[in-house]
Parts: C-alpha cells; structure tokens; sequence
C-alpha cells in the first residue's frame, strides 16, 4: 500500500471537535492517510470497505468504526451505494478531559478491532443522538448543548464498545504527555521547535522522549513536526499565499530546506501544488 499521506487537525477542523455528516455527495476526497486526532464514525448504510495497512473490514448499516491517532486508513467506497456516516473527530485533550477514574474514555481506543456492529438497540440510541446533534441551531449555550451530545455519544461508545481490555496508569500518564507535545506544537508551529525544547517542556530526557513518541505515534518527532510544518504550509498556500509567506508562516527558516521538504513529501513544488489547487477549484466552479 502506498505511504499515508498525513493530515493535520489544523486542515479539517478548528477547536477540540468537529461534527459531520458524509455522503458521496460531500464524502472526505482523501486516500490513504493518517491524523493527530482521534475519529469516531457511525455507518448508517452499506459505505464500502474500511482499510487500514492489515485488514480490511466491509462496512454496513450500524456499523462503528473507531480510529485511534497516527493509524493509517482510507474509506473504499462503494459507488453504487447512497450511504450516509456521521463522523467525530475529536482532540486527545478533549478525551482526557471527558473521562474519569472509573472511565477512561482512551479505552475506546484502545482494542485492536476497530469495527463493532452494534445492535438494533445500540443504534437507535445513536440515531437519536445524531439527530438532536444535527437539529442544534445557533443560540446562547450552542456550543455547551453540542459537548454536552458529543458527551454522550462517547460514553454510549464506552458502554457498547469497550472490553475487558483497559490502559494502565503508566499508560495513561505517556498519554498525557503526548497531549501536552501535541498542544505545544500546535502553538509553536511558527517557530523552529526541536526535540531539546519539547524535553524540557515535559521535564522528560530526549532520548526517552522521542522513544516514547514512537512507540506510541509510529512517528518519530521531527518527523511528525515537519510533516506537521508542510500540511500547515500547504493549506496557507491553498488560502493564496505566496510560497514565501507559506514558509515563513508555518516556521521554515530557510526556504531552499522547505522547498526541497515540500517537493519531497507532496512530491510536486510548492508553485506546482498552488496552481494544481487552483485548477481544481476553477473545474468545480464551472461545473
């Protein structure tokens, strides 16, 4: 299979959540891929086939799917179908945030199966969460209401979802520390971040550090940090900027370094992926 392209939560969504609901009509255009946020997604038809870099899984109605962090996957679709899925990304923080000592909603993660049909039963109750989530109209407490559904909808995954299969406290704590790196970055992505930097930022060894962000990601961490770097390059040059202030702006200091980086993971220059971008939209706005 080919190399997963990365995606940044920065190129889907704003805040610690987003919401949708898919169909082939608005269906997510990306292929093999990972990204720094957790997915949650409810099959309300017979969508195609789920495929991570092992398994493959035939999607139907009532089926749940749960995608944990920096784990490669894309949707097969099935053309002759007109399905809709409801998907969830949401932030590791958030997550951390929702759960409690007697549940950590990390758990959900936490199985090697990610498909889980539910019953007939288990669905409805989605069904009806979705439907309150979708009818939310903009109004004081909007976003309280919307957490509060996006809430629910995790612990009912918790209940129908989770196994005898928990997290220990250590790796509960590892956890913690990759939300922290995660957050971060995030907000230094504008600068030159090194591995020393987020060390002493954890109050972690360097060398223990990267290992556990490995181990945990797949990805090492100047990895993740340039790969990081060149989605955010990307989206400010799709939003017009010029392929200097793109650089500048996602913390690339030398610009011959960013383009050689950029052609390298996006395989094209920065002008050639501006102006591919660019042709796209004109063939969709004649259409």
């Amino acid at each position: 299979m080919d190399r997963a392209e990365f995606l940044s939560k920065t190129d889907i969504y704003t805040g610690d959540y987003n919401g949708i609901l898919r169909g082939p009509d608005n269906e997510f255009c990306h292929g093999f891929h990972y990204h720094d946020f957790y997915e949650l997604v409810l099959y309300l038809g017979d969508a195609g086939i789920f495929c991570t870099e092992n398994e493959e899984y035939t999607l139907h109605r009532a089926d749940l799917v749960l995608i944990s962090m920096f784990r490669p996957h894309f949707l097969l679709r099935n053309t002759d179908s007109d399905y809709q899925r409801f998907s969830i990304d949401i932030d590791l923080g958030l997550l951390i945030s929702y759960s409690t000592p007697a549940s950590n909603l990390l758990d959900i993660f936490y199985n090697d199966t990610p498909v889980y049909h539910l019953t007939e039963e288990q669905f409805q109750k989605y069904l009806l969460l979705i439907d309150e989530y979708r009818r939310l109209t903009p109004a004081r407490g909007h976003d309280i209401l919307e957490k509060a559904l996006i809430h629910r909808l995790l612990a009912y995954a918790y209940n129908d979802c989770v196994s005898d299969e928990h997290m220990d406290e250590t790796a509960i704590r590892h956890m913690q520390v990759i939300r922290r790196l995660l957050h971060y970055i995030d907000g230094h992505l504008s600068e030159t971040i090194t591995v020393r930097e987020l060390a002493e930022e954890v109050h972690y060894s360097e060398y223990y550090l990267s290992r556990l962000f490995k181990k945990i990601t797949g990805k090492t961490l100047t990895g993740y940090i340039l790969e990081k770097k060149i989605e955010t390059a990307a989206f400010l040059l799709r939003s017009g900027n010029r392929s200097s202030q793109a650089a500048e702006q996602a913390g690339f200091r030398n610009y011959s370094y960013f383009y050689k980086s950029f052609k390298k993971y996006m395989h094209m220059s920065p002008a050639e992926y501006r102006d591919l971008y660019d042709r796209k939209q004109n063939i969709l706005f004649e259409v």
